[in-house]
């Protein structure tokens, strides 16, 4: 993939809807935490981990150029 190839990726209507999915799964998450926290911890645990795991999805670099 070269650098035009990947700018054309992100243009996509599917991949600009996968961020955007990506991302409101986070702040739904972060929702059910300011409401629930504490009431059951490895609960609390386990979607911390989930916003981490998302977190790195819309962190990664996914542009390597191989052309």
């Amino acid at each position: 993939m070269n650098q035009s190839d990947f700018k054309d990726w992100q243009s996509y209507p599917m991949t600009k809807l996968f961020f955007a999915s990506v991302q409101n799964r986070i702040e739904g998450l972060k929702e059910e935490l300011s409401y629930q926290a504490g009431e059951n911890p490895r609960a609390d645990n386990m979607k911390v981990g989930a916003i981490q795991a998302l977190r790195d999805v819309l962190d990664t670099d996914w542009f390597e150029e191989t052309e």
